[in-house]
Order: C-alpha cells, then sequence, then structure tokens
C-alpha cells in the first residue's frame, strides 16, 4: 500500500503538514481527540504531543494502524472504520478528505456530532463543488466516482448545528475539487439577556423585536409575580416563600435583589429559564450588576449560548428615590417656613412617635413606626436597646405616613421609618426584655419608642415616652 501521510523520514503523496495548518485545530491542550480515518497517525501525534489528555485514531487499514502505533506510542489506534465508531465523548473530532466515501454523508456528519462533547468541535475536511445549486453532484475521480455537495448543499446539510467555515484547505495532486475547512458543534438554544435597571426600556425592545423572529420572551416581572401567588413555577419551597414575603409589584427589583442575596440567584436563573423549555428566548428581567455573571454562567451550565444586550438609557432618567424624598423633604419645609402660619409664629410641635411593627429574621430586627421632632421632620439620630445592649443601625429608610400627616396636620407625610439592627443571633429571645428606639430631636430632646417583644417574627405595640431633654 502506498505511502499517504509525510513524515520527515518518508515523504508521502499527502502535504500533511499544510494540511495541518489549513485545518486551524482548536487547542488540543487536556482535552480529547479523535481522528476518524487516521491513516498513519500523524494528526493525533500532534494532538498528543501538544498535551491531549487522550488521543484516539481509527483506520480500517491495519498496515496503517500498525504503523502508527509504531509512531506515536502515546495514542490510541483501533482498527475499525465508521460503522463502530469508538466511545465518545471527545472534544475535537476530525474527518479529513474522507467524507465523499461514505454511504450517506449526512448521517455521518450527524453521528460524528453526536460524539462530541457538550462544547466539542467536529472539523471537517471535504471537496465542495463550484455550483449556485442545492445539489450532490458526482464527480469522476479517474479512478472511481464520488459524490461532493455543492456550499448550498452543505449549508443544509449543516443547518441543525453552528458551523463556521474555515477557509480553504490545501490542495492535494489529483484533488477534482478544491478542498474546505468547516468547524461545526453542537446548536445550543441562544437566549438573549436584557438585564438592564427599570426604566431602560427592556419590555419595549424585547416586544418590538423577538416576536417577529418567533422568540420568546420570559419577563422576570411576570415569573416573580406567579412564584408570589403560588402558581405553577418550578421555584423551591424557599424561594417560593421569600418572594411571597417580599412581594409587591412596585417594588420587584428589591424582590430581584434579595432573592441573589439570600442564595437563590441560581435557581431563580433557572426558574426563569424553565419557562423556555429549552428553546430560544429572551430574557426580560432586571438583575443587579453585581449578579449578572451568575446568571450568565448559570444559563451556560445549562447548555445556553448567552447573548449579552447593552444599551444607554434613552431620555432623562429619574432622580434616585433617596435624592428625590430628601428634595421633597426640604421643599415642604421650605413651604412651612415661608407660609403665613409660620410668619406669624407657628406652634413648635412636641416630639412624638410609636412603634408600630417589629420583626425578625436570621439575625436582623426590623422596627417600623413614625416620629417627629419639633418641626415635625423624622429625625435622623437613632439609637436601638435590645434587652439592655444597644445595637448599631445598619439601615434607615423613610417612608410616608399619610395618617400621621392627616392627624397632626403635618405639611408632608415623610415621618415613617423602619430600622434595622443586628442581634448576632438566628432567633433573639425577645421574652427576656424589650425594644427601645431612641432618637434625638433639633432641640436636643431624647425620645424612647418602646415596644415588648415576643419571640414570634412580629407584634404590634409600644407608645412613646419622653426621656430627657
Amino acid at each position: 500500500m502506498s505511502q499517504y501521510q509525510s513524515f520527515p523520514d518518508s515523504p508521502g503523496a499527502s502535504q500533511t503538514l499544510e494540511k495541518l495548518k489549513a485545518l486551524n485545530l482548536p487547542d488540543l491542550g487536556g482535552r480529547s481527540f479523535l481522528d476518524v480515518g487516521c491513516n498513519e497517525g500523524f494528526f493525533c501525534g500532534f494532538a498528543d504531543f501538544i498535551g491531549a489528555s487522550r488521543s484516539v485514531g481509527i483506520d480500517k487499514s491495519a498496515l496503517f494502524i500498525e504503523r502508527a502505533r509504531r509512531r506515536f506510542a502515546g495514542c490510541e489506534f483501533v482498527q475499525q472504520d465508521w460503522s463502530d465508531l469508538p466511545q465518545g465523548p471527545f472534544d475535537v473530532v476530525l474527518l479529513a478528505s474522507a467524507l465523499h466515501y461514505a454511504d450517506d454523508q449526512e448521517t455521518l456528519v450527524s453521528r460524528l456530532v453526536e460524539l462530541l462533547s457538550p462544547d466539542g468541535v467536529l472539523v471537517l475536511e471535504l471537496g465542495i463543488v463550484s455550483s449556485h445549486e442545492n445539489e450532490w453532484i458526482e464527480i469522476d475521480r479517474g479512478f472511481d466516482r464520488r459524490l461532493y455537495p455543492t456550499m448550498r448543499k452543505l449549508k443544509d446539510v449543516l443547518a441543525p448545528y453552528a458551523w463556521k467555515w474555515m477557509g480553504p484547505s490545501v490542495r492535494q495532486a489529483g484533488d477534482p475539487v478544491e478542498r474546505h475547512v468547516m468547524h461545526v458543534s453542537r446548536r445550543k438554544p441562544t437566549a438573549y439577556l436584557l438585564m438592564l435597571p427599570p426604566g431602560y426600556g427592556k419590555s419595549s425592545i424585547a416586544n418590538g423585536l423577538f416576536p417577529k423572529a418567533g422568540i420568546r420572551i420570559v419577563s422576570g416581572d411576570e415569573v416573580v409575580a406567579r412564584i408570589a401567588a403560588g402558581d405553577d413555577v418550578a421555584a423551591s419551597p424557599q424561594l417560593a416563600a421569600l418572594v411571597r414575603k417580599l412581594y409587591s409589584p412596585y417594588c420587584i427589583d428589591q424582590v430581584v435583589e434579595a432573592a441573589f442575596d439570600e442564595g437563590f440567584g441560581a435557581e431563580l436563573a433557572r426558574v426563569l429559564a424553565s419557562q423556555a423549555q429549552g428553546t430560544d428566548f429572551a430574557l426580560d428581567a432586571f438583575i443587579p450588576l453585581s449578579r449578572q455573571q451568575q446568571v450568565r454562567a448559570s444559563l451556560r451550565d445549562m447548555g445556553y449560548f448567552v447573548v449579552d444586550l447593552g444599551w444607554d438609557r434613552m431620555g432623562i432618567a429619574p432622580s434616585p428615590r433617596e435624592m428625590a424624598m430628601e428634595r421633597i423633604d426640604r421643599f415642604a419645609a421650605s413651604l412651612a417656613d415661608e407660609s403665613p402660619s409660620a410668619a406669624a409664629g407657628a406652634r413648635e410641635l412636641a416630639p412624638a412617635g410609636s412603634i408600630d411593627e417589629v420583626a425578625q429574621d436570621r439575625g436582623v430586627v426590623t422596627i417600623r413606626g413614625w416620629a417627629i421632632d419639633e418641626a415635625g421632620q423624622l429625625p435622623s439620630d437613632w439609637k436601638v436597646k435590645i434587652g439592655y445592649r444597644e445595637r448599631a443601625v445598619i439601615r434607615l429608610e423613610k417612608q410616608s405616613r399619610p395618617d400621621v400627616q392627616a392627624h397632626l396636620g403635618l405639611v408632608h407625610g415623610r415621618v415613617g421609618f423602619v430600622l434595622e439592627v443586628r442581634t448576632g443571633k438566628a432567633m433573639f429571645d425577645f421574652g427576656k426584655g424589650k425594644v427601645e428606639a431612641q432618637f434625638t430631636t433639633t432641640a436636643g430632646c431624647r425620645l424612647s419608642l418602646a415596644a415588648r417583644l415576643p419571640n414570634t417574627p412580629s407584634e404590634t405595640g409600644g407608645a412613646a415616652r419622653r426621656v430627657g431633654q
């Protein structure tokens, strides 16, 4: 049998080294490699040389397999044809200059793709007939006749997969058609990610673009609402309980952030993706910037090809909420200062307040209520005692209390508060004491709002009592 592959000590009919350069093989270091129709093992030897974890070659010629084993002892060589392919998966499969020998070329391509690992690549070197037709064309090679595809036919064969034309290969002596190199992979469903904050037009862009392409849209707002309502969504009882506890249609972004903070990020990504049922989809959902990489990684682990969509916000953005509320408070105070009653000497208000609710969860105590100083403003200087120990306030949030505003005749209602403190324990025994939320007014008055606290997560109570001035 004549020599085909070329080696320094034994030149053959093929320009093997030049062909290796044209194949544009992926990095084989640490990856598994299979050469179908390996001849004397040149490409397997290259894979082993650069550190492939496994390098396997099959060929039906006993002579070629014997020569390959002598040259490349670190590789595996098996005498068999492609009717009996080795056990996969393989990261890279090579079929060079051989597809035209298959009785059913399309089926052979399918079987080789099935051998690939999830991110694997099939490297095809094959002849392609120059024609605009969509057909197989029988070519006389002098000693036999074989079918070769046109490019349009090859595109049909490769339509179920992801593929890329890598360029021409090396033309060998006697080739009846030009050779080309194609890289073929499993086609993964695509996840188009629209994860920007509220107000960026995610839904408008998604609804204007993806239905035209027949691509499903998964709305994060709708999925979170369904979890909160207990609809048939594949969320764990733990995630569902968290969403139900925090859910409001006006603060879904905060619910999403809390889900990530509590370690449910990967599960939430899985629940969102499950709505697409393994098909291409567009994700229309706010995901905090610091958590977006986790969503991308989770979707890739689920087998999705991830496409990130980002854009600059159009139009004038609303002010950050805290900044806006602070400005409104200052405006209301200025109106009070300039009102006729103020100019005539409006009465000074007595500092007052109440604790309406106390709850504890995972070492954090949340206190809700209202309070005013002499100017009818919510004080900003707070201390909290639980039992006999003072605890640091980790969060103070202003809230609107129109009921207090109407009852006391205040200019504005931003006198509600939410205080959070840490206890250092997962569940603090409140039965041993009480909670006091103390504030200092602008006139130096200290007011203490007290509440009795049982071990249950929440209970209202607490009248204000003045403790000093």
